[in-house]
């Protein structure tokens, strides 16, 4: 029997790229947190209609996974920053009301060390109300989806293998 390669992007009607960023400030890591407004406000369990998450969005035509996290990350936090590493993916289920569908949509996170400010405007439907750097604990606490903080404590390991190899 012959084994045949399936192309990845067969099963996804959408994919997606983002990044989790961190700096170094005072000896302390620090990860970058958007706050935005809540698509379907409620469904978060936060009365004020807001979400804590991680960077990302769709890639563009032609873009590598690369290249769109490193855009998002850019555009919506508003800074510059260097991929250290592949962090995983998750897997999205989304129903579109225009479409009557359910969409699958795949997004890849890429932990990313901070380069410097952007000044980049950032035209998009997602309204981005604020930008966090804050310590792992108060990401963890905030982020409003659980499979963002498991890709946190993954980036966070990642993070202290990287920094072990720099030593």
């Amino acid at each position: 029997m012959v084994e045949q390669k399936i192309d990845d992007n067969l099963y996804y009607d959408e994919r997606s790229a983002g990044g989790i960023v961190f700096k170094i400030e005072e000896g302390k890591v620090l990860w970058l947190v958007i706050k935005t407004l809540a698509k379907r406000a409620g469904k978060t369990g936060n009365s004020k209609g807001t979400v804590c998450k991680f960077p990302k969005g769709h890639l563009k035509d032609k873009e590598v996974l690369k290249e769109a996290a490193q855009r998002e990350v850019e555009e919506e936090g508003r800074i510059k920053s260097k991929i250290v590493s592949k962090i995983g993916s998750n897997d999205y289920i989304i129903w579109d009301k225009l479409q009557k569908r359910k969409i699958i949509k795949k997004v890849t996170f890429f932990l990313m060390e901070y380069a410097g400010e952007s000044n980049l405007k950032y035209y998009d439907m997602e309204v981005v109300l604020d930008r966090l750097w804050i310590n792992y604990e108060e990401a963890s606490g905030k982020l409003a989806f659980d499979s963002e903080k498991v890709l946190l404590k993954k980036a966070k390991i990642k993070l202290d293998e990287w920094m072990k190899g720099k030593k």
